[in-house]
């Protein structure tokens, strides 16, 4: 098999353990709530907590991806998502449990980017989104993973076992990435800001932020994902469980299918680009008809648990075309300052949800009675704010010029 295919492979592996970190509070946060005695707040900054700090350790990845290498950084930052798993399936309360979503997130900073700038060495330019899209659509497995399977997992042995047994996926993935990844088919490109000094290299961060197109693609970035997250990874479970009753099991059956959906959105999104030679419009489309399923559970008092379960399903598929967002990227930002470039614009990905978790989390409060859960209209509001955020963003974003593909040289 190609060198390239095998890191095709490990990196979509990879991105499984990182998808079910950052996701997994949605179906256990009823059971974090009720055995540490968690408010909604509470939940909100334990689960924004893995966002933000993956937000925040974006600027030394992307460092670490042109001076060090791919391997080497994503090697570290699996030796760092280990520690954290141990340390969250230890937690005795608030405090320690969100500091191993703290050391989490770190551990997962460069499990996406890293594999994109891999893809930027090994595939063709104009094959960036089709292979973006199978590793967030296969990654999409974990997502899948911290829905009803952890629900059943964590009904018969608890979620602390989950969390061990989630580390010891971590170490052989570990030893799958030492063995399989290469940085570069040409080992003399293989760090191309090796030689570069620590002015140099901030001073490219500044050139990616200083692009035209830099904001629209930030603010796109910072709230797309944010709203697909906030549900399937924070809200979803908790609204199915005090709108309509369900325990962790048929909860986790409603999220799977969002899941689901998402990895087929990954799936049928990327290669559309090609088709339609547009990723601008693409992204318009997909997130346009995320808003009408997001507007409609926030607007429509009293919807069935099949209606609901349809409109996250369709969130899900829809979604998938924030995959246009990275191949916009990728086809503006110099070939030299890739790491920096993907890295810096991923702040506004885990930012951006973890902003809206946090934030969403104090408004449930708000809407909660003392001592009670939110109600309907507590969970439609916090909706329809999603919606209206999402919608101001991306007529911003249209504002920006399309990315059309077309065959490049490679660096």
């Amino acid at each position: 098999m190609p060198v390239a295919w095998r890191i095709l492979i490990c990196a979509c592996l990879t991105y499984i353990i990182s998808q079910f970190y950052r996701s997994a509070n949605a179906v256990i946060g009823p059971d974090l709530m009720a055995e540490l005695r968690l408010t909604p707040d509470d939940l909100g900054i334990l689960t924004g907590a893995f966002f933000l700090t993956f937000s925040v350790s974006q600027v030394p990845v992307g460092i670490a991806l042109d001076r060090w290498g791919p391997r080497r950084t994503i090697l570290t930052t699996l030796c760092i998502a280990l520690i954290g798993a141990l340390a969250f399936a230890m937690g005795r309360n608030l405090t320690e449990l969100t500091l191993a979503r703290i050391v989490l997130g770190f551990g997962c900073a460069a499990l996406l980017t890293g594999p994109l700038v891999l893809f930027s060495r090994w595939f063709p330019a104009d094959r960036f989104a089709q292979m973006s899209s199978i590793l967030i659509a296969v990654g999409n497995l974990g997502v899948i993973a911290s829905t009803a399977p952890l629900a059943w997992f964590t009904a018969a042995f608890g979620w602390r076992n989950a969390f061990y047994v989630s580390a010891a996926m971590t170490v052989l993935l570990l030893l799958l990435s030492l063995w399989v990844i290469r940085d570069h088919p040409d080992p003399t490109k293989a760090r191309p800001a090796a030689n570069e000094t620590l002015g140099q290299t901030l001073r490219g961060i500044g050139t990616i932020i200083r692009h035209p197109a830099f904001p629209h693609l930030f603010v796109i970035i910072f709230t797309a994902y944010a709203t697909f997250i906030t549900i399937l990874g924070l809200w979803g479970g908790p609204f199915l469980h005090d709108v309509y009753g369900m325990d962790a099991k048929a909860r986790g059956n409603v999220l799977i299918f969002m899941a689901i959906g998402a990895a087929l959105g990954y799936f049928i999104w990327g290669p559309l680009d090609r088709v339609f030679n547009t990723r601008k419009w693409l992204l318009a489309a997909g997130l346009g008809a995320h808003l009408v399923c997001l507007f409609t559970i926030a607007l429509v008092p009293g919807l069935s648990a099949i209606t609901v379960t349809i409109l996250f399903t369709l969130m899900g598929v829809m979604n998938g075309c924030v995959v246009m967002i990275f191949a916009h990227a990728s086809s503006v930002f110099p070939p030299e300052l890739t790491g920096r470039g993907i890295t810096t614009l991923n702040i506004g990905t885990m930012g951006g949800s973890a902003v809206q978790q946090i934030l969403t989390g104090y408004f449930m409060t708000w809407q909660t009675p003392a001592g009670g859960v939110p109600d309907e209209m507590a969970y439609r509001l916090m909706f329809g704010l999603q919606g209206l955020i999402l919608l101001a963003a991306l007529l911003f974003y249209l504002r920006t010029p399309d990315a059309k593909p077309k065959p490049i040289a490679r660096a």
